[in-house]
């Protein structure tokens, strides 16, 4: 997805979450994420859908 902001920013964290509901528990391995630094002029973008 495209993101045009001006002036441009020195960090951007983009997390987007896709998720739907499930008859049973499974099991799911634990991810590791790496935290980005905050830095200057910081923009965060949060986004989700549920599927069907």
């Amino acid at each position: 997805m495209p993101l045009e902001i001006s002036p441009t920013p020195d960090t951007i964290i983009r997390i987007l979450m896709e998720f739907k509901g499930l008859d049973e528990p499974i099991d799911v391995k634990e991810q590791k994420l790496e935290t980005p630094k905050r830095e200057g002029f910081v923009v965060v973008e949060w986004g989700g859908s549920k599927l069907d």
